[in-house]
């Protein structure tokens, strides 16, 4: 299977594809906008591997949380090779994807607990607890939480609460690890600064237990914000 994967969530455009079990990895900073270097980067790794878009036959795509532009950006795109090309969409956040990576490249086998946390450009963070565990071979995962933003200081002690609460040990991993992970000495818990490629998205595709609730088409993919937009908090500010 042909497999082309987008991410414009963060500052860095990435693009991976999969072809005859070659896997290949393309990225720009945000220098110019997405929208300007999205097309010429998918265009020039699908060159690197040999192959057209007519041959891709899955897309994939990391669909938030993250800049609200970027994200835009990269959904209007691959919706719209889907639609022309008539190809099914393989979507995850990005905080699902970092749970996900950690269970396997930790290498953990029994039933786990993990909080993915992504840093913001402020002193807030976007942050979710998971429960991940194998099931015929496969890995199904369980939202404990909600998708939340919120400052350091909250996301610090509702990871606490839930610690201490829940009586389990918890994986605490993502790009903000740095920033909360000397406020958790003497608790259960381990860390993994840890922020995921395409290549994981695309890596993913073959262990997911229910892989189905992650298959969307130009019509039914939709976004995940986890937060109001700037414009929609200033209005709400002036209500």
């Amino acid at each position: 299977m042909n497999i082309l994967a987008i991410d414009t969530t963060t500052s860095t455009a990435s693009v991976s594809v999969k072809s005859n079990n070659n896997l290949i990895l393309n990225k720009v900073e945000n220098n110019i906008t997405h929208s300007e270097k999205l097309l010429p980067l998918v265009d020039e790794t699908l060159k690197k591997t040999n192959i057209n878009i007519s041959d891709i036959s899955m897309l994939a795509c990391i669909n938030g949380p993250g800049s609200f532009t970027g994200i835009r950006i990269g959904l209007a795109t691959i919706k719209a090779l889907a639609q022309v090309n008539n190809i099914e969409i393989f979507s995850i956040n990005s905080l699902e994807l970092i749970a996900y990576c950690t269970f396997i490249q930790k290498e953990l086998s029994k039933p786990s607990y993990i909080a993915s946390l992504i840093s913001t450009n402020n002193d807030r963070l976007y942050y979710c607890i998971y429960k991940l565990e194998k099931i015929q071979d496969k890995l199904s995962i369980t939202s404990i939480t909600d998708i939340k933003n919120d400052n350091i200081s909250d996301v610090t002690e509702y990871i606490k609460d839930y610690i201490k609460n829940s009586n389990s040990s918890i994986y605490i991993s993502g790009n903000a690890v740095d920033k909360i992970k000397d406020n958790f000495k003497n608790f259960n818990c381990n860390f993994y600064d840890f922020y995921p490629t395409t290549n994981d998205c695309i890596n993913l595709i073959n262990s997911i237990y229910n892989i189905d609730n992650y298959i969307f088409n130009a019509y039914t993919l939709e976004a995940t914000y986890a937060r109001l937009s700037q414009a929609e908090r200033m209005k709400n500010e002036k209500l």
